[in-house]
């Protein structure tokens, strides 16, 4: 089969496209014919990381597709069978947090960017019927991540008011659509008026520029007051002011550090105000059953910035960096 390969860390990244085996599947495994990929910020986050794991490696952790062969003792699905599939590896039992053998699809783990992938069944759920296939293979780890976020960790619903900073990333757009689509009141930030509007149009109520010093105050007063739930992805100074817009007692969750290791706040904002902060990733298998029960009955689909073919994955590499994106940035596969 035909698999983008990395073959080189750095900024920019070397991948190859090369000629690799086809994936035969264990006990208990599925072999997945990849129609669409999608990218994550996983994947720079690797390829940034001199010595990750050995190259060339496939990365990739989202994908959707149809069964193309079944391992010994799998019998819920058929050849054929479109299919989607939870990336998240050996999250074990725990509701509150993975086991120690978590890991994540793609890398050190063989991943989707690939004519082929192998997975667990267990992982394996149907394709949401409504859903091209560049939608359902968006949606996987941007959209669990999302909702362990928004839904697991942030409980949004009916009368809550939701801060979501930096909208116009991939698991930005979704928190602001599962939490519309709960019934909850959403704000965001954002860099320019233009993203802004776009996450008007998925269902936020507006939103400020976290450009302006001031913008946890611009919000609470755009929201009627302070809010519930702050959902960041950024930390810094994104994190710092989203405790700033929240109530007494609320919950900011931090799901990334796209600023950088370190985050600074005042600490009185937190034990003064009976405020939480609660650390997520990814999400449970049980979480991923429930976005897909969500997404079967709500009407959003996931938003899409671009779509490249396989062998033009450079230019879908650059595409995650560009300060318009707004969106996932997804492979299609011949």
């Amino acid at each position: 089969m035909k698999a983008a390969r990395l073959v080189q860390f750095g900024d920019p990244p070397v991948f190859q496209i090369q000629e690799v085996p086809d994936p035969v599947p264990g006990p208990g495994e599925i072999v997945i014919d990849l129609k669409a990929a999608a990218l994550n910020r996983r994947d720079p986050w690797i390829w940034l990381t001199p010595d990750y794991c050995p190259l060339p490696v496939t990365l990739g952790s989202d994908g959707a597709g149809t069964v193309s062969a079944l391992g010994a003792g799998v019998t819920r699905f058929a050849i054929g069978d479109e299919v989607v599939f939870d990336p998240t590896l050996n999250w074990g039992d725990s509701e509150e947090c993975p086991s120690p053998e978590f890991d994540i699809l793609g890398a050190p783990t063989d991943g989707t960017f690939a004519e082929k992938v192998v997975v667990s069944a267990a992982s394996v759920e149907p394709k949401p019927a409504r859903l091209s296939w560049e939608e359902a293979a968006a949606l996987n780890l941007g959209g669990l991540t999302a909702w362990r976020a928004a839904v697991t960790c942030g409980q949004v619903g009916e009368g809550k008011s939701v801060l979501v900073t930096g909208a116009g990333s991939g698991v930005s757009t979704f928190v602001v659509q599962i939490a519309a689509a709960l019934g909850a009141r959403v704000f965001v930030t954002s860099s320019t008026d233009e993203k802004i509007a776009r996450a008007v149009s998925l269902g936020a109520e507006g939103g400020v520029s976290y450009r302006d010093p001031g913008w946890p105050e611009a919000v609470r007063e755009l929201a009627g007051g302070p809010l519930d739930v702050a959902i960041d992805s950024y930390g810094g100074p994104s994190l710092a002011g989203a405790l700033k817009a929240l109530r007494q007692g609320a919950v900011a969750v931090s799901f990334g550090d796209t600023s950088g290791p370190d985050t600074t706040f005042e600490t009185m904002d937190v034990y003064w105000n009976w405020r939480r902060v609660l650390g997520t990733s990814m999400g449970s298998p049980r979480d991923y059953r429930r976005l897909l029960a969500h997404v079967e009955q709500a009407s959003w689909r996931p938003v899409i910035d671009s779509v490249f073919p396989l062998e033009e994955i450079d230019a879908a590499a650059a595409r995650l960096d560009a300060p318009d994106r707004f969106g996932k940035v997804v492979l299609t596969i011949d």
